[in-house]
C-alpha cells in the first residue's frame, strides 16, 4: 500500500469526499452531512478540511472549526476499506498539530454515546465532559445522546 499523507483542503474538495460522507456513516443514525453543509462550513473563517490520501486516493477526511484557543473536531470519516490501518489515527494527530501551530489549549468533539469511537478518542487522550441528551435524531426519529470528549493540549 502507498504512504499515507494528510493535506489541507478547500470547498473544491468537498465533492471528493462525498462518497465517504455517504459510506461511512449509517444513515439510521442522521450524522451524515451533505455537500452544500461541507461547503457552507468551508466558507467561513475558522475551519480546515483535513484529507487523508494514500497514494492519490481519498482514504478519508476531517472537518473542523476553531475560536480563539479552542478547536472543535466536528466530523471524521474514513472509506470502508482504509479504515483499522491507521487513517483516523493520522488525520487526529495532523488535527492536533494543526491546533498547537495555531497556539490552541484544547480540543473538543461529540460523538453519538453509543459510538465506538468513544474508545477510539479515549486511546488518544481525549476525556468525557458531559452529554448532550438526545443531540442526534435517527432517521427512524429515534433520539441518541452526545457524548462530550475534549483534549487538553
Amino acid at each position: 500500500m502507498s504512504a499515507l499523507r494528510v493535506v489541507e483542503g478547500d470547498a473544491r474538495d468537498v465533492a471528493a469526499i462525498m462518497p465517504i460522507m455517504d459510506s461511512a456513516f449509517d444513515p439510521a443514525f442522521g450524522e451524515a452531512w451533505t455537500a452544500a453543509q461541507c461547503i457552507s462550513l468551508l466558507a467561513a473563517p475558522g475551519t480546515a478540511l483535513h484529507i487523508a490520501l494514500v497514494g492519490e486516493e481519498v482514504a478519508g477526511f476531517a472537518l473542523c472549526r476553531w475560536v480563539l484557543e479552542e478547536q472543535e473536531l466536528l466530523m471524521i470519516g474514513v472509506a470502508p476499506r482504509f479504515q483499522r490501518i491507521g487513517v483516523a489515527s493520522n488525520l487526529l494527530a495532523h488535527i492536533i498539530e494543526h491546533a498547537r501551530s495555531l497556539n490552541q489549549t484544547r480540543i473538543f468533539l461529540e460523538v453519538r454515546s453509543n459510538n465506538s469511537a468513544l474508545n477510539f478518542y479515549s486511546k488518544l487522550g481525549f476525556e468525557y465532559c458531559g452529554t448532550r441528551k438526545y443531540y442526534y435524531r435517527g432517521a427512524n426519529g429515534d433520539r441518541y445522546d452526545a457524548t462530550t470528549m475534549t483534549l487538553n493540549l
